[in-house]
């Protein structure tokens, strides 16, 4: 894939986009475009490969329902499309998207043909039909381009603006990235209870894709958008998951409920649960102690844990706010994970990682079976230092991931390296004595610094008294100009 292309392509449209991001219909019909460009260009493929393979079925519409695949008939066609004005064009891409939209098709309830309709002219059509045109499979030189990759970049584009606008439900790329690179992921069944826009799964897919690994994919999410943008996701990546038939909150509704996963990974939301007191006090996933109802961090933990395999690994990130917060139902839960022995990491990561919002938030690693060298051990890393920012969005250095990467690795080789003012394995002993904070700095050392000597002193005195003399000598002749006047 020509990376310089994709965004060459989307620095033309930028402006284009931004201005209908505003409503939810503008959004509605850029995406709807971008999935009928994307399921027109996977028929033209199919087209080409019935017809090699079997000449003469390329028209029949029983052929593609048989390969799984959706038949477009000639006049809804993109190049037929492309030759259409005004309301010839706008009505040719409603019928397109309504194709789509027909019950058994994997794009169902993911277009909108009403959304053609809304507060666009011709001119404005006709704008998105020549911008979606430019997601090509032929050119720059490639002899296979990657087309989920161009797609996948103008949707994360459009997830990104989305969740500006809105605060949204997109994990930072680089986010699940490193989550995944610490769990390494080696096949079987993942799942991601509050899987937003799906990065987190298709992340630890292409990862396990990689190493030829099998695997399977669950996921839940409560935002209908998010988990609409979830499943646009993975149909673009070619991926299959179990997201449910319709949106739900996995605290409330575990649609996944008899799941023992092998990984466990997201990134929950930090806002609480209003139930009823018997209601949450009794249920079932809370092992380590019952969380306070008025911020969901520990419950969402536990429920991820719960449907944790007994050999299984997770990661999840939280709010800050938890990792020495005094509250009794916190310290208590906090005391009964280190008793179990299931954590093993918590980093520290920078703020404004996330889009338009500066929150503070670590990840968590945790294995419900720890190697027997990090028994009783914990990695406590402070990469708050590590962050890089370029237009107001914060990322990790590159060096800055490698380390916490490697620092990772030596824990679970059983290297001791501590670092000052970077990463501590610490004893679950020490941290009782510290009331189960699992703040990193109250046990990292701070660098050893050498303090100035007497001279050194004594002449930066001597220099910040003249300093101070010559600034009362010029005040004097202020006042006195001042008074004169």
């Amino acid at each position: 894939m020509n990376t310089r292309y994709i965004y060459d392509f989307l620095n033309r449209y930028e402006s284009f986009l931004k201005d209908h991001f505003r409503e939810e219909s503008g959004t509605n019909f850029i995406l709807s475009m971008l999935l009928l460009r994307f399921a027109s260009l996977e028929f033209e493929k199919e087209y080409m490969t019935v017809k090699a393979e079997e000449p003469g079925c390329e028209e029949w519409e029983q052929t593609y329902e048989e390969r799984g695949s959706l038949y477009f008939p000639p006049d809804l066609r993109w190049q037929r499309l492309g030759k259409q004005e005004g309301e010839n064009l706008r009505a040719g891409l409603c019928s397109a998207m309504q194709l789509m939209d027909k019950p058994g098709s994997k794009y169902r309830d993911l277009v909108y043909p009403k959304s053609v309709f809304g507060e666009w002219d011709g001119r404005e059509i006709q704008a998105v039909f020549d911008m979606m045109g430019e997601c090509f499979l032929e050119g720059e030189g490639e002899e296979d381009p990657d087309l989920p990759g161009i797609f996948e970049a103008v949707f994360e584009y459009i997830v990104s603006r989305h969740t500006k606008e809105t605060g949204g439900w997109n994990t930072p790329r680089q986010i699940a990235a490193l989550m995944v690179d610490l769990l390494d992921p080696a096949g079987g069944t993942v799942y991601d209870p509050c899987c937003g826009s799906g990065g987190m799964l298709l992340c630890a897919a292409d990862h396990m894709k990689k190493e030829s690994r099998e695997f399977e994919l669950y996921g839940q999410e409560a935002d209908e958008d998010a988990w609409k943008a979830a499943r646009i996701s993975l149909l673009i990546r070619g991926r299959e998951a179990w997201l449910g038939k319709i949106p739900a909150d996995s605290i409330r509704q575990d649609i996944h409920e008899g799941l023992k996963a092998d990984y466990v990974l997201g990134n929950p939301p930090f806002h609480g649960y209003g139930w009823s007191e018997p209601e949450w006090r009794s249920d079932r996933r809370w092992r380590y102690g019952v969380p306070a109802a008025k911020r969901g961090d520990f419950a969402w933990m536990q429920h991820m844990l719960y449907h944790l395999d007994e050999n299984g690994r997770m990661g999840a990130i939280f709010s800050n706010g938890i990792l020495d917060s005094r509250r009794n139902e916190d310290r208590r839960i906090r005391a009964a994970l280190l008793q179990d022995d299931v954590l093993e990491t918590v980093i520290t990561l920078p703020s404004g990682m996330f889009y338009g919002a500066k929150v503070s938030v670590s990840l968590w690693i945790f294995s419900k079976n720890k190697k027997e060298i990090c028994r009783n051990q914990l990695l406590l890393v402070d990469a708050r230092k590590l962050g890089e920012t370029q237009r107001g969005i914060t990322a990790l250095s590159a060096s800055g991931q490698e380390r916490i990467l490697q620092a990772y690795r030596n824990y679970q080789n059983g290297t001791r390296e501590d670092q000052p003012e970077f990463c501590r394995q610490v004893s679950a002993r020490d941290i009782e004595e510290e009331e189960y904070s699992l703040a990193p700095e109250r046990y990292i050392r701070l660098q050893p610094r050498n303090l100035p000597g007497w001279e050194e002193l004594e002449a930066k005195e001597r220099q910040l008294r003249t300093r101070l003399n010559e600034l009362l000598n010029k005040n004097k002749i202020t006042v006195k100009h001042i008074i004169n006047d």
